[in-house]
């Protein structure tokens, strides 16, 4: 199964029953750190392999043979592992959302690394498994530009093509280089860096900031110093971040490997 989330290697020597039977000889003679040992050893997509096996051999679901056996951080961390990125995705999603405060830093993570059909992916997930589309809950959640750029990344305005324009590339930086001075404009009203950042694809974003770090003498990351705060600089220094080092998928902390 082809996945738009990045994942380690498969590992070649595997095979779902075998490890399956190994994780429960582990799992009843309470050896931990040979389950670790084996979770990590192998791809996401081979630990989603285990759960037919184990549930046919022991007629239980691994995901409670494990949460049974561990505790702490480690069973967090073990659960999570198990855990399709998508799913994690949506989790982290809903538990940064739950409750009194919000948790911006996952919101920024998540929402601000993943491509358009990332995106799409965990927004369906979102409305199929909590009932309520995920821009409504982020929406109602944050304010300002700030939830205006989470907004429109969630509902996937951005280009995901790989074509480019100079011209425009050019004519955008001159728009964010206003009056001369390195100044991004409309800080109390969605600001024409929000509009660029969450509708053009990386490759034509690149070249925007590559033509206002000509104009200006600087990269666009010390204007967004300068001219935000809080999680809105956050959020627009991540996804700059993200933009530099990215191919065909985002990485991100919250990638489950």
């Amino acid at each position: 199964m082809n996945s738009p989330y990045a994942t380690i290697v498969d590992c070649p020597d595997f095979h779902p029953a075998m490890t399956a039977e190994k994780i429960d000889r582990a799992l009843r003679a309470g050896e931990k750190d040979a389950v670790v040992k084996i979770i990590t050893s192998i791809s996401n997509n081979q630990r989603q392999q285990l759960r037919e096996p184990y549930r046919v051999k022991y007629g239980k679901d691994i995901m409670t043979a494990l949460d049974k056996k561990f505790s702490g951080d480690l069973e967090k961390t073990i659960l999570a592992l198990m855990e399709t990125p998508l799913d994690y995705d949506v989790k982290q999603l809903k538990q940064a959302m739950k409750g009194l405060g919000t948790d911006e830093a996952t919101l920024i993570e998540i929402l601000c690394s993943r491509t358009p059909e990332q995106m799409q992916a965990i927004r369906v997930a979102y409305e199929r498994e909590y009932k309520k589309p995920l821009e409504q809950e982020v929406g109602s959640e944050t304010s300002g530009e700030f939830k205006d750029l989470l907004v429109a990344l969630v509902t996937g305005s951005r280009d995901s093509s790989h074509d480019t324009n100079d011209a425009a590339a050019k004519e955008d930086a001159v728009r964010l280089y206003a009056d001369g001075k390195a100044k991004l404009v409309g800080k109390d009203a969605p600001s024409h860096f929000l509009k660029i950042l969450a509708t053009q694809n990386q490759y034509q974003l690149r070249k925007v900031f590559a033509e206002f770090a000509h104009l200006s003498g600087a990269p666009i990351e010390k204007a967004i110093e300068k001219e935000f705060s809080g999680d809105l600089q956050k959020s627009y220094l991540t996804s700059f971040e993200l933009l530099l080092t990215s191919r065909n998928s985002l990485p991100c902390s919250f990638i489950i490997q």
